[in-house]
């Protein structure tokens, strides 16, 4: 029961992670590594969405 909380993860997810975290490391070599939690948590949030909508049903 406790292994259908998430699935895999759709790939096309990537496509709204990946310039996310190019974001958050450009605020980071800019010294505005506070400004750049904003985007990995949007990242962050994003993936664990998307796993959870892809769960296998139980």
């Amino acid at each position: 029961m406790a292994g259908n909380r998430f699935g895999p993860l759709d790939p096309f997810c990537f496509l709204a992670v990946v310039p996310l975290v190019i974001v958050a490391v450009v605020l980071v070599i800019s010294d505005l590594a506070v400004f750049a939690l904003v985007p990995v948590a949007l990242a962050g949030l994003i993936l664990l969405g998307d796993s959870w909508a892809n769960r296998r049903p139980s």
